[in-house]
């Protein structure tokens, strides 16, 4: 869940007040996220002049500028490569190129994807995350080559927060350790009861009962809790189920006294879910986010496709973005088999 940014007086931007998931904050992107600054170009690449004709009328002039600029990188790099041919006719071997890099090792095992693409659909509460937008900034036909710019909160999407994400002062992104990204996976299925329940949430009994199976939880491992939520994604009204009447969502979480049991019993580097907040959406203090984050631990959210990984055995691999005084990043999570 993202923070807030900007608003006076609040710690955290989770879920655990009242907003619609269809509200736009005030001075944020309109409802489908693809608002751009006047005069730059829209999301399809096209500028945002009247009619969609900002291209057109830079035309010729921007790709005349554009190509003789390239020309003369490109001219360059044909000169260098021109004058190197002699030598290598001449079979000096300092003259050749750099070898290929050796064929990378056949995997032995299977990798699994538990991560959401990231785009400007993807649920989100927009009272305090503006939805995620991107924008082509560069194109082929001009250019020669592609480029878009994005902008997105980093608590968007399949993401990680982390310590000072609850409080300033404790590890940002990029200080999280390189070895607690590298894990043994534990997955607790409670899909079942999710269906039934829509506020249900992760037990200390679940644990035991998935320890009494598969032996005690992994020294260093992250716990993931399966509720079969991610399937839901596709849809904002029910992947979020915000409740007008009580002002709550309603979506499954971990409890408190599972999250102090993996704290202070197992020492796991961290938990997750596959919905939109560590603790369940109808509680309006983010109690376990602080429980966990404010012990050095680190926590996942809208993880995917959990209910394709076995309960043990696999590892946890995430890739996160290395953001310089991160409160959080999306994240790539992968499960190795």
């Amino acid at each position: 869940m993202a923070a807030l940014e900007g608003s006076p007086g609040a710690a955290c931007g989770h879920p655990h007040g009242p907003p619609p998931p269809d509200t736009a904050a005030p001075g944020s992107l309109g409802g489908d996220g693809t608002a751009a600054a006047p005069g730059s170009p829209g999301g399809d690449g096209a500028g945002a002049g009247p009619g969609g004709r900002d291209r057109e009328e830079r035309g010729v002039g921007r790709r005349q500028a554009l190509r003789a600029a390239l020309a003369g990188v490109v001219g360059g790099g044909l000169g260098a490569a021109v004058a190197w041919l002699p030598a290598r006719a001449a079979g000096d071997p300092a003259a050749a190129p750099p070898a290929a890099p050796p064929a990378a090792a056949a995997r032995t095992g299977k990798v699994l994807d538990l991560t959401h693409p990231l785009g400007p659909d993807f649920p989100v509460f927009q009272l305090y995350v503006r939805r995620p937008v991107r924008r082509q900034v560069m194109f082929e036909d001009v250019a020669g080559f592609n480029t878009a710019e994005w902008t997105f909160n980093e608590h968007t999407g399949t993401h990680m927060d982390v310590p000072a994400h609850s409080r300033e002062g404790l590890p940002t992104v990029d200080l999280i350790r390189a070895e607690d990204l590298v894990v043994p996976l534990c997955v607790v299925r409670i899909a079942g009861r999710a269906a039934r329940d829509n506020i249900t949430e992760l037990t200390v009994k679940d644990l035991r009962e998935w320890e009494r199976k598969n032996g005690p939880i992994p020294e260093r491992a992250f716990v993931a809790s399966d509720s079969g939520w991610y399937r839901r994604v596709s849809d904002p009204a029910a992947y979020l189920q915000f409740d007008a009447l009580a002002q709550v969502m309603r979506f499954p979480g971990i409890s408190p006294e599972a999250a102090d049991f993996l704290i202070n019993q197992r020492s796991v580097v961290g938990f997750g879910t596959d919905t939109s907040s560590l603790d369940v959406g109808t509680r309006r203090e983010p109690l376990v986010h602080r429980m966990l984050l404010t012990t050095g631990r680190y926590g996942i959210e809208n993880l995917a496709a959990l209910d394709t990984v076995p309960d043990r055995g696999a590892t946890l691999v995430v890739g996160a973005a290395k953001l310089r005084g991160g409160y959080g990043a999306p994240v790539r999570a992968l499960a190795l088999l």
